[in-house]
């Protein structure tokens, strides 16, 4: 595990290096309630299986992660969709994901 900041919170995030450096980078976004741990060892087998680099962090206030200072509003999805994930795509350097999600994730 390593820590990603974003938007000024630490994020709990398991960044499995790529066998396969050409291939795109899998990057898995866990359900409403769910966290890094949540997915088991999907992450390790998916980047065994492909060789290509596989990423999943616990959204703020999930899992190993810091809790945001206020409450979520209505808006709390769309911002993690359009403001908090292309900033941590950014952080980890990844420019064109391949994104798998689990419900809202």
């Amino acid at each position: 595990m390593r820590d990603l900041v974003v938007a000024g919170l630490r994020l709990e995030c398991l960044d499995l290096p790529a066998a396969r450096p050409e291939l795109p980078v899998v990057v898995l976004l866990h359900e409403g309630l769910g966290c890094v741990a949540m997915w088991r060892d999907l992450p390790h087998r998916i980047a065994a299986r492909t060789g290509c680099r596989t990423v999943a962090w616990s959204r703020a206030g999930h899992g190993g992660s810091d809790a945001y200072a206020a409450p979520r509003g209505p808006r709390y999805l769309h911002e993690e969709a359009l403001e908090r994930l292309p900033a941590a795509l950014a952080a980890l350097g990844i420019a064109r994901p391949l994104l798998v999600g689990h419900s809202d994730g």
